[in-house]
């Protein structure tokens, strides 16, 4: 098995502004509440992003397994076995799965804890600029995953991470396991299965045979 790495410069990943006022979740009860006017919360953001952008470091590990699917909604990989009904669909006609895991580094989750101190509204604000660009790295990883796969007439699924639906986050183990994420991104997991830097995901990727591409 070859655990293959990724990564991306601060530079190729551009805030998405409506996706991090998503993600901070502000209403204008708080705002009102906190007396945060409007041109305050954008300058806010975007010092946040500016910050975080600074102190991220964009890395993943990947590797692809063949994949056997049973009537049971039973899913084989690698010598894994996961029964699970959602990620069983999400899986559903694909031959091959990409396991991934992805974070912005653990300088981000030090500049997050320091502001959470001396500046609670910055910091709520960093927590959403770090999901944002978490989810805007992960995405431009998925881009690179279909466009390789497409060079083999294949498509990718959504991706699939463990805590959604039924399937437990006790399946994060199996990424850690196979990816050595230890290792290869000083990626943690404690006992309550949270993984250390926060801003990372781990999920995996279905990918079948595009008909359209082989017609």
């Amino acid at each position: 098995m070859t655990v293959f790495r990724h990564r991306l410069t601060s530079r190729e990943i551009q805030p998405d502004f409506p996706e991090l006022f998503r993600y901070a979740g502000f209403s204008k009860e708080i705002l009102q509440g906190e007396k945060i006017t409007d041109s305050q919360m954008e300058e806010l953001a975007k010092s946040a992003a500016k910050d975080i952008a600074e102190k991220m470091n964009c890395r993943s590990v990947y590797a692809k397994f063949p994949l056997e699917l049973d009537s049971e909604e039973k899913i084989r990989f690698a010598g894994k076995e996961i029964q699970s009904h959602h990620l069983f669909l999400n899986l559903k006609n694909c031959h091959s799965v990409i396991l991934f895991a992805a974070t912005l580094g653990p300088e981000v989750d030090r500049l997050i804890q320091k502001n959470s101190k001396i500046n609670p509204a910055k910091s709520v604000m960093l927590q959403a600029a770090g999901a944002m660009f978490i989810e805007s790295y992960v995405e431009k990883l998925q881009d690179f995953f279909q466009s390789e796969e497409a060079k083999n007439k294949n498509a990718i699924r959504p991706r699939f991470s463990p805590g959604y639906g039924d399937v437990s986050l006790e399946v994060q183990r199996i990424f850690f396991e196979l990816l050595d994420c230890q290792k290869n991104l000083a990626l943690t997991l404690n006992d309550s299965l949270i993984m250390s830097p926060e801003k990372s995901v781990t999920a995996f990727v279905g990918i079948y045979e595009d008909l359209a591409k082989i017609k």
